[in-house]
């Protein structure tokens, strides 16, 4: 692999921070070669380089000497206090200090010479936007690999060939990881990559050094004000995205309004291709190059029939997706699509065989007994389609089970209360994942929302409320489970507990198909 080969050769420091910090502080040491390179003190071994930054509750520094025992050559760092400065000056007698300014922001410099610049590699294909980042990079990866031109993902699921992820727990991972995943795929024959781009990831140049052939823009909606604390500056986060080095085209939903700003700003210096549900494309033309336009969209009990216009060709496409989101992340992917040079009638051959992915939209259906959708919606906006997507493919009454995740933004409490209540039958309000919040205080602030509280059942325990929901609806019933989609664990406290809200709900409909009680 890759990586290994890099670990076996070793790199020079003058050959990663060349440029990146002053000459005279490099000479004495360009010399010296490094066999591996993290900003996790966990995963160092003899001869690595420590990249030593501030995250969100600790410095690096902190496990300077920790680094030491495991052998590492190098540390970088960019900030300290004079405690932590006296420990690096007694750890030159073992390693290699450097103090590199705006670490954080090169890290991703560094990291990519050290993996000799994967991306260019690579066709990489950002992803970013407030919701459909996850479903829209996989239906990409989906339609892209081959089994002659492979692709990998980077994102919520994993990182990795698109039938072989490997877990990390974010959805853009450190600037160290995302170009040792890169490398990964190369060295595993992968030509392209589908990578989902957080606002975090961003803001903090995770992806600094990745070169982006295409970026996408889904949409822009009230989420993570706990870290951007005002929708301007989230948005602006978004933005860098098209602003990175060398990106050529971007795929935007002129749906949004957000998207048509963006798709405005960028005009000058991108191929703009919009994409639009909308029935007024004219109104449009003015904010891109190019449209793919659906013209007709018609639900069916399984997906939808689309007849959509592209300026590379017409026609109908039949997809088995649920929710109309999904048709716009669809839109997405043809964009994306005709902008490689896919041929329009291959590329919807490629997209009439699109699987739904995990957690978003899964259904749950036994012979007898309601069904079950489980959805990751977890912002208002999300939430409002998830219903209104149920509602478009089941004629029975909707049942509504989500809660809000703690420690994140409290604003949109009360908001997710008033996307659901006008759509759903029946609402049952739970934990999601409560941190180290009190749950019982986080449905408390969801039901602010609410015009009328009174019909609507809190049931703190997240597997008795799914249990409550299952028990009481009628077999042509439809529940939606809402918030946590693909994840298999409830954080609580600093516990993180095995839940799975889809294996809870088909254990509880199997029960009730046979007439247990689980």
């Amino acid at each position: 692999m890759m990586p290994l080969m890099k670990a076996q050769a070793g790199v020079k420091l003058g050959d990663l921070l060349t440029g990146i910090i002053a000459t005279d502080v490099l000479s004495p040491v360009m010399d010296l070669t490094v066999t591996a390179i993290s900003q996790n003190s966990r995963m160092l071994t003899a001869g690595s380089l420590f990249i030593a930054t501030r995250g969100a509750t600790s410095h690096g520094l902190d496990y300077a000497e920790q680094a030491a025992s495991a052998g590492a050559a190098v540390i970088l760092w960019d900030e300290a206090s004079a405690e932590a400065e006296q420990m690096l000056q007694n750890l030159q007698q073992q390693l290699v200090c450097l103090q590199v300014p705006g670490l954080r922001e090169e890290a991703g410099i560094i990291a990519s010479r050290f993996y000799d610049h994967p991306s260019l590699e690579l066709n990489v294909i950002g992803v970013t936007g407030t919701d459909g980042k996850t479903s829209v990079s996989h239906y990409i990866a989906q339609c892209l690999h081959t089994d002659t031109a492979r692709c990998g993902v980077l994102g919520t699921l994993g990182n990795g060939l698109i039938d072989a992820l490997q877990p990390t727990g974010l959805t853009t991972a450190d600037a160290v990881s995302v170009q040792q995943s890169l490398a990964a795929l190369v060295d595993s024959g992968a030509v392209s990559a589908a990578m989902e781009v957080s606002s975090h990831g961003l803001d903090q140049h995770r992806v600094k050094g990745v070169a982006f052939n295409t970026a996408v823009f889904t949409n822009l909606a009230q989420d993570h004000l706990d870290y951007h604390k005002s929708m301007d500056a989230y948005a602006d986060a978004k933005a860098k995205l098209f602003a990175m080095p060398g990106l050529k085209a971007a795929a935007i939903n002129l749906d949004d309004i957000y998207g048509r700003t963006l798709a405005d700003r960028f005009s000058d210096d991108l191929d703009i291709w919009g994409f639009s549900t909308s029935a007024d494309i004219n109104a449009l033309s003015i904010y891109s190059d190019f449209i793919v336009h659906a013209r007709s969209i018609e639900p069916t009990p399984d997906g939808f029939e689309l007849f959509v216009v592209t300026p590379r060709g017409s026609g109908q496409l039949d997809i088995g997706l649920l929710g109309e989101f999904n048709v716009s992340n669809v839109l997405a992917v043809l964009t994306v699509l005709l902008l490689n040079d896919i041929a329009f009638d291959d590329a919807l051959h490629r997209l009439q065989t699109l699987l739904p992915v995990a957690g978003r939209m899964e259904k749950i259906k036994l012979d007898t007994g309601p069904a079950v959708i489980v959805d990751y919606a977890h912002t208002p906006q999300a939430l409002n389609a998830a219903c209104h997507a149920v509602k478009q493919h089941f004629a029975g009454k909707l049942w509504c089970v989500f809660g809000c995740g703690g420690d994140r933004d409290s604003d949109k409490r009360p908001r997710m209360a008033q996307a659901v209540e006008q759509l759903a039958d029946h609402v049952v309000v739970t934990s999601d994942n409560p941190r180290s919040e009190d749950p019982e205080k986080i449905i408390e602030e969801v039901f602010r929302g609410f015009d009328h509280p009174h019909k609507v059942t809190s049931i703190v325990d997240r597997h008795d409320a799914i249990q409550h929901v299952i028990t009481h609806a009628a077999d042509n019933d439809v529940i939606l489970l809402a918030g946590k989609g693909h994840e298999a664990y409830q954080i609580m406290g600093d516990r993180q507990l095995a839940f799975d809200d889809r294996k809870v709900a088909r254990a509880l409909l199997v029960a009730r198909q046979s007439g247990l009680r689980q």
